[in-house]
């Protein structure tokens, strides 16, 4: 059996801008963020990177695409536990640059970098998180729910953050729809179908 989470979807994301698609548990938004960062392949239809297609992309040069261009950031940070926060950032990166992670830590406001991960809150996790999802200086930062564990000062902080990557373009899901002051544009996606809720410049 054939479940279609999306359905006719023709969604374009404009360079540098911030854009939130909220919806109820099971609309499909990590169908969504999977589909535009490449992890998954779609059943009909193309997914453009920069205008060219990924359709015949072989599995290398579709990890090589996500390497370079996409940054993952979830609903939970997914920190390696024997890692110190710093390491945790290097990671990821394609050629190990102490400097450019610490940079990073300190943009998302992050200190004492020797910490371990179990000493970290929630929210200095998802800033974690965010700092090495752009390591590699993607083109595209999707976010899937990341602000879903956190309290109302902690969410706005960590949207404060976002607002600041005016270079990035954003792409982020969320259940809620309270806070799309913070984005260009906000859709709505409910059962595998997206609408528009407001393309407005932020205040």
């Amino acid at each position: 059996m054939e479940v279609s989470a999306l359905k006719g979807l023709s969604f374009t994301l404009t360079s540098g801008t911030h854009t939130l698609v909220y919806g109820p548990s099971g609309a499909g938004k990590t169908s969504l963020i999977h589909l535009a960062g490449l992890i998954k392949r779609p059943s009909a239809g193309d997914i453009r990177v920069k205008g060219i297609s990924t359709l015949d992309l072989s599995e290398d040069q579709r990890s090589k695409l996500i390497r370079n261009e996409v940054g993952f950031i979830f609903r939970r940070a997914n920190l390696l536990p024997h890692l110190t926060i710093l390491e945790n950032v290097l990671l990821p990166m394609v050629s190990s640059d102490r400097n450019r992670a610490m940079e990073l830590l300190e943009k998302v406001e992050v200190d004492n970098w020797n910490r371990f991960p179990d000493n970290l809150s929630i929210e200095e996790e998802q800033k974690v998180a965010l700092a090495r999802s752009l390591v590699n200086n993607p083109s595209i930062l999707l976010a899937d729910e990341p602000t879903a564990e956190l309290d109302l000062k902690a969410t706005e902080n960590f949207l404060e953050l976002l607002e600041k990557m005016e270079t990035i373009t954003i792409l982020m899901t969320s259940s809620q729809n309270s806070f799309h002051e913070f984005f260009k544009e906000a859709y709505r996606l409910e059962y595998g179908i997206i609408e528009l809720y407001s393309s407005e410049s932020k205040s």
